[in-house]
């Protein structure tokens, strides 16, 4: 027997994810949005739809089965619309503020939808406070570095963290200095299954989890974030470790560069409630490239397949799909080898640049 779909398992009343928490640095390398592209995405925080937005296709649609997750999409946008750069990081909450409920009043609350404008009128304490921080998977990360990081490292290892080195010296640091028997005590039992299912995500989206050592997998990803990669250059890592992002290390959706190619082409975002899959039914629209974020963690193996098949069959030839893996292994390439093929080398080595290091895999696609 099929079980019940995500929206009927886990409730979608709250901000789950006020940011994305994927790479979109690596997600506009792995679509190649040209400018007359079509593109379907999953909405979330909608950070990854902006980006995608800055690339100047033809059409970003962004769909979300939660309503106060297109809440936020559509206050953001109205933020890319009506302030500059340096008043959307202040407003949204980079920098700090005390003038966000009369922007908000004056400013982005007459261009929203009715539904957006109930949502933070009834919620106004995330506008004052800033609502990149307002999400549950946020909160747990501030749980994460006011109560338990201080029980392991002080302020001055974070800071030395993040200063700049060559690979043998970050590699050096993580051995001697950060990963001692507290980090990963505390790690394994802060990013368990238990942990997370309660304190950052549904414990139903971990339903299609076939093990519990999830915070084995996280450390080794971690690992290749603090070594391989580079910490001072990482957003993610310093949202999670400082609770901000700094105006040298912003998402790629936040960055000046991509300020103005994102307002410009405002008018190309259109938002849905509903499936990902709802979106397909206007004949009108082909769409070509999909940003399925990590979706398949949430269901059956023939939920899977179904909703990999509805994307197919309504995808014209060379259109690309980009997905994350984070704990259950999805491939559609695997099922469907006649129809799409995995462009493994691209995958891999797009994975190996992923500075959100909480996923297993990474996978480019292209219908053939």
């Amino acid at each position: 027997m099929q079980s019940k779909p995500i929206q009927q398992r886990a409730s979608f009343e709250i901000i789950r994810y006020a940011s994305c928490w994927e790479d979109a640095d690596i997600l506009v390398k792995a679509l190649d949005i040209k400018p007359g592209s079509q593109c379907l995405s999953i909405a979330s925080g909608g950070d990854n739809a902006f980006s995608m937005l800055a690339q100047g296709p033809a059409r970003v649609t962004a769909v979300d089965l939660s309503i106060p997750q297109l809440a936020v999409v559509e206050l953001k946008k109205a933020c890319f619309e009506k302030l500059d750069h340096d008043r959307l990081l202040a407003f949204l909450g980079v920098y700090p503020s005390t003038e966000r409920p009369e922007v908000y009043k004056s400013t982005i609350r007459p261009l929203l939808p009715e539904y957006a404008q109930d949502y933070f009128d009834h919620n106004q304490q995330y506008i004052d406070q800033g609502v990149i921080h307002q999400g549950k998977f946020e909160r747990y990360f501030h749980l994460f570095r006011t109560r338990m990081l201080p029980l392991v490292h002080r302020k001055r290892a974070v800071e030395n963290l993040f200063a700049p080195k060559l690979i043998a010296s970050r590699q050096s640091f993580f051995d001697k200095k950060w990963n001692t028997l507290r980090w990963k005590l505390m790690f394994k039992i802060f990013f368990s299954r238990f942990t997370m299912g309660r304190l950052g995500r549904d414990k139903e989206f971990f339903k299609y989890v076939d093990t519990y050592m999830i915070s084995d997998r996280l450390a080794n990803r971690t690992k290749h974030a603090l070594t391989a990669l580079e910490p001072d250059k990482n957003p993610y890592l310093k949202y999670i470790l400082t609770g901000n992002y700094d105006s040298q290390t912003l998402p790629h959706y936040l960055r000046p560069e991509n300020f103005e190619s994102i307002r410009s082409n405002l008018n190309r975002l259109e938002l849905v409630h509903g499936s990902f899959c709802d979106p397909l039914q206007d004949a009108a629209i082909k769409y070509d490239r999909f940003n399925l974020s990590d979706i398949f963690e949430y269901m059956g193996d023939e939920l899977f397949a179904d909703i990999s098949g509805q994307v197919i069959k309504h995808a014209p030839p060379t259109s690309r799909f980009a997905y994350w893996n984070m704990m259950v292994d999805r491939k559609i390439s695997s099922i469907m080898p006649d129809k799409v093929k995995c462009l493994d080398e691209r995958s891999k080595q797009l994975f190996d640049q992923d500075k959100a290091f909480f996923y297993k895999a990474f996978f480019v696609e292209e219908v053939i």
